[in-house]
């Protein structure tokens, strides 16, 4: 399967030993992880590609620029099966320039071929570029939130934080989810805070995660805040939907009752049973 996504660049399964080695580079260096720090190997990911897995590679000519993985999961409560896509990354170089969507295209091509038709990752909720991806460019819907998913953060680019997490869920056979309203709400919501607007939900974020990071003791009272939001809405039954910034510095989040949201039903208590993240942090 090759997705050509422009005039340089291709998507496609990785499949040979020196392109499993440049993905996990490129793993660290998007990840900014140190040498010593965990990360995927080149022998998992071969295991993975010959055993139902995804490994997929975008390509600027012969470089690697982009790169997603993931494997079969099945829901512990209801027994679905779907892909779980645990991480996805873009070069620095070339975010914002068409190749996360390519890259998730080709993996959503492959997992159908797989007789699959759902996938699921995970995504750290204050970063609001990685929640537009998500939500408004893929139409995936955030549908659970898992509190310190993986333990306290030990390295990366937000050590000494929780690592809280949204579950998302993609219909990949399905007609594109219809657009969330787009325009910006009657009163923005601070960052933490819910505001009600009609049926929907709004939720408040930094527009840039970055920029609030370097002080890490509001960093960490803003993320708290965030995470309590995610979980008391997701736990009442809402969806998210959209994530949209503003001209200032803020972003903000759309959630709808699930009832409202292409079909879906409330989440059962506990799922998803297996859980991992454009570049999508897992």
């Amino acid at each position: 399967m090759d997705t050509a996504a422009g005039p340089s660049l291709t998507v496609r399964p990785l499949e040979q030993p020196a392109e499993m080695k440049a993905s996990v580079e490129l793993y660290r260096a998007v990840l900014e992880l140190g040498p010593s720090a965990p990360a995927v190997s080149p022998r998992l990911l071969w295991a993975l590609r010959r055993n139902g897995g995804s490994v997929i590679g975008a390509f600027d000519g012969e470089r690697l620029v982009g790169f997603a993985y993931g494997f079969v999961g099945k829901d512990a409560t209801s027994g679905e099966v779907y892909h779980y896509s645990q991480a996805a990354v873009v070069h620095p170089q070339w975010q914002g320039r068409g190749v996360g969507r390519a890259l998730k295209s080709g993996q959503r091509a492959y997992v159908l071929g797989t007789g699959i038709t759902t996938m699921r990752w995970s995504y750290d909720p204050v970063r609001a570029g990685n929640g537009h991806f998500n939500l408004d460019v893929l139409g995936a819907r955030a549908r659970w939130f898992v509190p310190n998913l993986y333990g306290v953060e030990d390295m990366g680019r937000d050590h000494g934080h929780p690592s809280d997490r949204l579950i998302v869920e993609w219909d990949l056979a399905g007609p594109p989810s219809p657009p969330a309203v787009d325009q910006v709400p009657t009163r923005l919501p601070g960052w933490g805070e819910l505001v009600r607007e009609g049926t929907d939900m709004l939720i408040g974020i930094p527009r840039s995660w970055s920029d609030v990071a370097r002080e890490p003791d509001r960093a960490k009272q803003v993320r708290t805040a965030v995470s309590t939001a995610f979980e008391r809405t997701l736990g009442q039954g809402y969806v998210g939907v959209s994530c949209r910034a503003d001209d200032t510095d803020s972003a903000w989040y759309r959630l709808r009752p699930a009832s409202a949201s292409i079909g879906l039903t409330p989440a059962a208590p506990g799922s998803p049973s297996a859980t991992g993240d454009r570049t999508q942090r897992p």
